[in-house]
């Protein structure tokens, strides 16, 4: 058990997220530094209670919020995503950083890696045949796809590694490495892991997906930001791809009428593919909280003008 950091005035930490992920990051915090007040927030907070807040824990900001903490100097990113917290009216003297959970890069690869296999081994199709009891065997290689990866950071990295153990080539893509483009149309599978700033949404187009082989595959475990929703149906529906698998979408949760439920070769995962472990979340943040009282620089520190 650590000894909990001094803030100034003993004041209150503000925690964004649903109580559903609330309330583990409250008891991991609690464990590793008991002296710490975590206040979950309301809509019934009053002016003076947020007054008091110099540091914020969480995932998003709710509209208007920014302007009702006069004294936040610090902003702790729960997941490595950091877009829904860099709010338009977030003073520039406020400090970001984010959680880096190497078990949630884990996990995404884990994802990654079963959608790949399932898509490349034909797994759906002896789903089917299972279903009408039909047993027929279709001949099949080793798979040999070729997979880019978009963005290279320690998800896109673990996903390519795991991807390349399996024996299929893999291209990591930055916005450095050249034309996307010209990259898409080296890939039969494209994994998205790209952080979602103003540069990347909507990245994901008619214009890319054509750019793919015909028969592509595409994975997004980054945000549904940086798909263009309806482009992506238009190109399944054509067969310029194979299918997707989006873990990720654009409206979470989805509405009943989302057009994206009913694209048949496109799979939807609810945002389960890696989730940062509450007590990996509690250890950086009061690593972070302690570096802040100190005056020292934050580990995992954000480039606000940049996104991530």
């Amino acid at each position: 058990m650590s000894t909990a950091p001094h803030t100034t005035h003993n004041a209150p930490i503000l925690l964004l997220a649903d109580p559903v992920m609330a309330a583990p990051i409250v008891a991991a915090v609690a464990a590793q530094a008991p002296g710490l007040q975590l206040l979950p927030y309301s809509r019934t907070l009053d002016d003076a209670t947020l007054a008091r807040v110099q540091v914020v824990l969480g995932w998003r900001f709710p509209a208007g919020l920014a302007p009702r903490l006069p004294a936040l100097r610090w902003v702790c990113s729960m997941a490595a995503g950091v877009e829904k917290l860099l709010a338009p009216d977030l003073p520039a003297s406020v400090l970001v950083s984010r959680v880096v959970d190497p078990d949630q890069a884990l996990g995404m690869a884990q994802y990654v890696a079963a959608m790949v296999l399932r898509q490349v081994r034909g797994l759906d199709t002896y789903r089917q045949q299972q279903q009408a009891r039909q047993w027929v065997r279709h001949p099949m290689a080793a798979a040999r796809h070729r997979v880019c990866v978009l963005g290279w950071g320690a998800v896109g990295q673990a996903c390519g590694q795991a991807l390349q153990a399996l024996g299929l080539p893999v291209q990591g893509w930055r916005r450095s490495s050249g034309p996307l483009h010209d990259a898409l149309a080296q890939a039969d599978i494209v994994v998205n892991t790209l952080p979602l700033t103003p540069a990347t949404q909507g990245l994901l187009d008619a214009q890319a997906w054509q750019a793919m082989p015909r028969g592509g595959y595409f994975i997004n475990v980054a945000r549904g930001g940086h798909v263009v929703e309806p482009d992506l149906i238009a190109a399944v529906q054509a067969g310029q791809l194979a299918g997707a698998a989006l873990d990720v979408q654009a409206t979470e949760p989805m509405p009943d009428d989302d057009p994206l439920w009913q694209v048949p070769g496109i799979t939807i995962t609810p945002h389960i593919a890696a989730q940062s472990s509450p007590s990996t979340v509690a250890s950086q943040f009061v690593a972070g909280l302690q570096a802040l009282e100190a005056g020292q620089a934050l580990p995992h520190p954000v480039d606000r003008a940049l996104g991530y």
